[in-house]
């Protein structure tokens, strides 16, 4: 799942978070980080459904170009999703995480897809959340463990995997 959301400004983000749903209501636990910056400005995120690897990665180290995004209601889903999930938000601020708690405003299926599951694209997400968390926390375990999902990727991913791990390694710098 990919989260975007708009600055104060106007300038569209995108970032891979989880949804997490609990008591019938639906939460996004959030770093501290543009995307929050975001949320809290406008009080509001969209969850987009992908199935791009390269997207992801790209929305979890860098930024997407705004071509990427397209407007409803004057607010960014990506061209690109699946389908996606406008919500109200509100939010409880923490020291370095945020819970968000997300309220559904409006929702498009853009593709309806079969699609075989493919080891190698869960891997790129899994390397994709142990790269941010290197990115922020700085530990070599993080980067251990890039590895490890590497090895799936080269072995079950096809050519967008590999591509998509190709580019993460560059973001991250090693």
């Amino acid at each position: 799942m990919i989260f975007t959301t708009i600055s104060t400004d106007g300038v569209p983000n995108a970032a891979p978070i989880g949804l997490h749903m609990k008591d019938g209501r639906f939460f996004a636990r959030i770093y501290n980080s543009k995307t929050l910056d975001n949320i809290l400005g406008k009080k509001a995120a969209a969850a987009n459904i992908v199935d791009d690897p390269i997207l992801f990665v790209q929305s979890a180290l860098s930024d997407i170009q705004p071509d990427k995004f397209d407007l409803i209601g004057g607010f960014p889903v990506l061209k690109d999703a699946l389908g996606w999930i406008i919500f109200d938000c509100k939010c409880r601020k923490g020291e370095t995480i945020s819970v968000v708690e997300l309220l559904p405003v409006e929702s498009k299926i853009n593709r309806r897809q079969i699609k075989p599951i493919n080891r190698g694209f869960n891997a790129v997400i899994e390397a994709t959340v142990e790269a941010t968390r290197y990115v922020v926390l700085k530990d070599k375990k993080y980067l251990d463990r890039l590895e490890y999902y590497n090895n799936i990727v080269q072995k079950c991913g096809g050519s967008k995997e590999k591509e998509a791990m190709k580019l993460l390694f560059e973001l991250v710098g090693e």
